[in-house]
């Protein structure tokens, strides 16, 4: 997730949220700094967004280690890997889901995997159950067991055809364990950033925001943008969006709000020491603002 396009999804969510605001930092869309610094305003420490009455940090919250592993992927395999079942020396249309902390070397594995599954009439990884390879009872152990205890993913049969471009097709995803990203993940990355440290120590989210407080801003806001894998597991199970704000405001201050917007299932749910915990649809975010309501062309 690049830092243009998190900061641009958090000024239309913020922009619906708080009113019109500006870059305050530089601008993800011209580069430019729109106010230029000076003594008395210095481009280093400034909060991103400015409004009348509003200050925005905008936070992006990235796997690092699972984006390392995807990009290796990406180097050998861009994007899904698609075609007919044949090309894979399989019959069927199956969805295989490789988590990315698999080595790419292991795909094969992972194919041939799904092939002994084809062959003894298995359309599901779910299906391996104790009564087929039952543990300890002397019986052999089908070919998909002995080769998944060492090569971890999920297949199958997908007629439905709601994941392949084309139905009928083959589909291979490298993705990454929900349980691996759970909603405790998510809560130690905000909260470390909003807490002061144990010796006292201020963010510099919190220093940021001293700034705009100092500045007369009465609402300081914090919009967290999570990456695919962090907001997965949110999409999945909804209603784990208002868990997110368990926050002990006199803890963070002079933080007053807080938004976490997910740009890739278009949602955000906002956090106020004011007002009830609220969940509000974030559409048509992915457009690039016009120069005019950034502000670039009357500030460059």
């Amino acid at each position: 997730m690049r830092r243009e396009d998190s900061e641009q999804f958090a000024f239309w969510t913020c922009r619906r949220l708080f009113g019109p605001i500006f870059p305050y930092d530089r601008c993800f869309a011209c580069e430019a700094m729109h106010i230029p610094p000076s003594r008395e305003d210095p481009h280093n420490g400034r909060y991103d967004f400015a409004g009348e009455g509003v200050a925005v940090e905008v936070v992006s919250i990235v796997n690092s280690s699972t984006l390392r592993n995807f990009s290796s992927w990406n180097k050998r395999n861009p994007g899904p890997i698609e075609g007919e079942p044949a090309k894979f020396g399989l019959t069927l249309p199956w969805m295989i889901s490789v988590p990315a902390r698999t080595p790419t070397g292991q795909l094969d594995t992972v194919l041939e995997a799904v092939r002994s599954m084809e062959r003894v009439g298995m359309r599901s990884t779910y299906e391996c159950s104790r009564n087929r390879c039952p543990a300890g009872s002397g019986k052999r152990t089908c070919a998909f067991c002995q080769v998944a205890r060492a090569v971890p993913f999920d297949a199958y049969v997908g007629d439905e055809g709601l994941v392949a471009t084309r139905q009928g097709d083959v589909v291979v995803l490298v993705t990454e364990n929900l349980a691996s990203h759970g909603l405790s993940d998510l809560m130690y990355e905000i909260s470390s950033l909003l807490r002061p440290s144990a010796d006292g120590q201020r963010t510099d989210v919190l220093r940021k925001l001293d700034m705009a407080e100092r500045q007369g801003k009465s609402r300081r806001v914090v919009c967290f943008v999570p990456d695919l894998y962090f907001a997965l597991r949110l999409n999945v199970y909804p209603n784990t969006w208002k868990k997110l704000g368990t926050f002990r405001w006199d803890a963070i201050r002079p933080v007053t709000d807080v938004v976490v917007a997910s740009p890739n299932f278009h949602r955000a749910v906002v956090f106020t020491d004011a007002a009830p915990t609220r969940q509000i649809s974030v559409r048509n975010a992915k457009k690039v603002p016009a120069q005019r309501t950034l502000g670039c062309r009357s500030r460059r």
